[in-house]
């Protein structure tokens, strides 16, 4: 106790907290004498009143000493606590398994009479035995993540090569994109010379038959003047008039010069037009990172294809046994079209399902399972039923076209509307419907899905019809005509209602 006193603050009397080091000589904590300074107004120490015109440095050999001080003082009291029961006062030598609480003799016979208890030390090898065993789990995990054989490491691996792979499409695509603006550049000023050559070749031919004709007119003249003296002056206002003639000047016009407007007008506009033949567009992109290790995914995520053997490089987390890839992105609400090319392929599936989360799930892809699709097996065309309703087929599909669309219906009874979704499989040749899943729940959004079952017979998705309008600027008399028309009618049946009630007046 006589320690703690030398220890404690003369101000709290608490054990010191970041002590400082008064001019006089006498230590204090720094927020209390900083309290006592704001209070009393002035500077002088608490013990002695000797004022400290300096500001306090900190005791750092105080501090430490109360911080060992207190450190032990904790030891102590849960070593001594550990021993001894803080209730009864008895040396702790039983463990109650039921309450998970060590605990002395006089504990038992009360507290935990009924309770499962065992000794202390059994408890204790028991307990130390499971968490080596745990520690040996830990271990091996450690040990796999140093040599790189664990599953983190397997992705980071896959992210890695997912760059690599990318990045040389990515720059695979730009450079066809390089090389078709080359090609339509060069096009594009081969055609400017071409006018131009053409334009100026007219130019330069006037040019050279003037100068011809100029230099036969100027050659006739000095040979004239050359004539002797009667013939000179009978023909002299002849050669007079001829000396005057010129050529006539060019008759000018816009289509004389380079049409340049038709070089340079929305070029970029009509370039990226163009583009449309070397950039189509896809409804539907393929998800890689859910294609399974015997599935080939194209570069441009269009089309997939069941291969021989896994990939050299495979996606460490296949999301379904069934080899299921799924569409980028899912659709929630509104009408979404998309069509697959199957050719000649005489195995497949195709529709659309919820998202696979988590690991691979081993369920049948039917409706009841969140799956509505349409597939193929030898001549059997079926519905992803919990059944395998089988679908009737007149000739071979190609390309399936599969509709997701969001339909409504009013209920009397209940005077509410009612939404939900419905799926359809058509015919993309013949546009005749094959079959439809009603009643597809609204709320999770729905991926696409394609499964590849016939090796090396890939299953595509058709690119898309893109349609570009350019919005036309109406006159007045357009935006309004309508408005107009209803005025006019306005006016003539009011006309005609007048014209009515003066006649009944008289």
């Amino acid at each position: 106790m006589a320690l703690e006193a030398d220890l404690s603050c003369p101000v709290c009397t608490e054990l010191f907290i970041n002590p400082v080091l008064l001019s006089c000589g006498h230590s204090f904590c720094r927020q209390c004498i900083n309290d006592h300074w704001t209070s009393s107004r002035s500077r002088n120490c608490p013990v002695c009143r000797q004022v400290s015109p300096q500001q306090p440095v900190s005791n750092l050999s105080l501090r430490n000493t109360c911080e060992s001080y207190l450190r032990e003082q904790n030891t102590r009291k849960e070593r001594d606590g550990g021993q001894e029961c803080q209730i009864h006062g008895e040396k702790i030598e039983l463990f109650c398994r039921t309450d998970e609480q060590a605990i002395c003799a006089t504990c038992k016979k009360h507290e935990h009479k009924w309770h499962k208890t065992l000794s202390l030390q059994q408890a204790v090898r028991q307990r130390k035995g499971k968490l080596k065993g745990d520690l040996r789990s830990a271990e091996k995990s450690l040990v796999s993540l140093q040599n790189g054989t664990a599953q983190d490491n397997k992705i980071s691996r896959y992210i890695q090569s997912q760059v690599q792979q990318t990045e040389r499409i990515i720059r695979m695509e730009f450079e066809k994109l390089y090389q078709f603006l080359r090609k339509e550049e060069e096009s594009r000023i081969a055609a400017l010379n071409e006018e131009g050559k053409e334009k100026g070749g007219k130019i330069e031919r006037r040019i050279q038959g003037g100068i011809l004709s100029l230099c036969e007119q100027v050659r006739e003249l000095k040979e004239e003047i050359e004539d002797d003296d009667i013939t000179f002056l009978q023909n002299y206002h002849t050669t007079m008039n001829r000396a005057k003639y010129m050529l006539p000047d060019a008759e000018l016009s816009s289509e004389t010069f380079i049409d340049v407007s038709k070089h340079l007008g929305n070029l970029k506009y009509r370039v990226w037009e163009k583009m449309k033949d070397v950039c189509p567009y896809y409804p539907v992109i393929l998800n890689p990172n859910t294609s399974p290790p015997d599935v080939s995914v194209s570069d441009d995520l269009t089309s997939v294809t069941s291969c021989f053997r896994w990939q050299d490089d495979p996606n460490p987390l296949p999301l379904h046994r069934n080899r299921v890839v799924l569409g980028s992105v899912g659709y929630s609400d509104g009408v979404h079209t998309w069509e697959i090319e199957v050719g000649n392929s005489r195995h497949w599936s195709l529709g659309v399902c919820f998202r696979q989360e988590g690991k691979p799930t081993t369920q049948p892809l039917t409706s009841e399972n969140g799956f509505w699709g349409l597939s193929r097996d030898g001549d059997s065309y079926r519905l992803m039923t919990a059944g395998l309703l089988r679908v009737q087929m007149m000739d071979d599909l190609e390309v399936v076209r599969v509709k997701l669309d969001t339909c409504h219906e009013f209920v009397q009874d209940t005077l509410q509307r009612r939404r939900w979704r419905m799926v359809s499989f058509s015919d993309a040749r013949s546009n005749n419907l094959i079959a439809s899943f009603n009643r597809v729940p609204l709320g999770n959004e729905l991926f696409p899905f394609v499964i590849p079952e016939d090796q090396s017979i890939p299953l595509r998705v058709v690119p898309g019809n893109v349609t570009l309008t350019v919005e036309k600027e109406l006159s007045f008399l357009e935006r309004h005509l309508v408005l107009l028309i209803a005025c006019f009618v306005f006016v003539f049946i009011l006309g005609i209602s007048f014209g009515t009630s003066v006649k009944q007046g008289r």
